[in-house]
């Protein structure tokens, strides 16, 4: 309805029920409830301008959070421990996911810390800002983004686990994204063979390269892009 406009003062009688009104908006939605344990997204808020005696422009609109409810979760690869003959330490390691044909949201990381089974140690993964291979930026700090740092249990069965990432990255069909963890104090295994470009693992939806070791500390050029990884 219109309803009455009221004076300057919250519950004012000033006005004494004049007609006003007309610029207020409600949204709503039709969507039958989720069943029940089913995820759901995050509403939308759209902020609303009260007009006074000015009048005012077109409301802002706030962007739709991805709604995941509905996609597939997959896993591909193994950070379990494997005895191979060309088993090597390194300080991290940085690789690149190619996504095929269809976009993808990597939701968490497997990686294979150097020792230290049964205890938790720290870890930084990190993310290149723009789309494309590690490689012309691989020793270049302000090209990547922090995503998290923190602790994760080191075991021989399954690996370590970044565990959720606080927001997918999401990778566009055809598009690269490169990686880097960097293992802290305890490192990482890798396997020291072949090419940086291997295709260590694949499926329908992506690809991950074997990728190049690197020195301890972050972003240390010490081994100069020796290959490494596949864990």
């Amino acid at each position: 309805t219109r309803g009455s406009a009221v004076y300057h003062g919250a519950f004012s009688a000033g006005y004494e029920g004049v007609p006003g009104g007309g610029f207020v908006s409600v949204q709503y939605n039709t969507c039958p409830p989720p069943p029940p344990g089913a995820p759901t997204a995050s509403p939308i808020v759209y902020p609303t301008i009260f007009p006074i005696s000015h009048p005012t422009g077109s409301p802002m609109t706030t962007e739709s959070p991805t709604d995941y409810s509905n996609c597939d979760s997959l896993s591909l690869g193994d950070s379990s421990y494997r005895n191979y003959p060309e088993n090597s330490g390194e300080g991290g390691n940085m690789f690149d996911v190619i996504a095929k044909t269809r976009t993808i949201s990597v939701t968490s990381i497997g990686f294979l810390f150097n020792g230290g089974f049964g205890d938790s140690h720290g870890f930084r993964l990190y993310k290149r800002k723009a789309y494309g291979s590690y490689e012309p930026v691989q020793f270049d700090p302000a090209e990547w983004e922090l995503l998290i740092n923190a602790t994760a249990l080191s075991t021989v069965e399954s690996g370590s686990n970044t565990g959720t990432l606080p927001t997918p990255v999401e990778v566009a069909g055809g598009k690269t994204q490169a990686f880097y963890i960097d293992g802290g104090d305890r490192g990482l295994v890798s396997r020291w063979s072949g090419s940086i470009n291997d295709i260590m693992f694949e499926n329908e939806d992506l690809e991950i390269t074997r990728g190049s070791a690197v020195y301890d500390g972050a972003f240390s050029t010490g081994y100069g892009g020796v290959p490494g990884g596949g864990f």
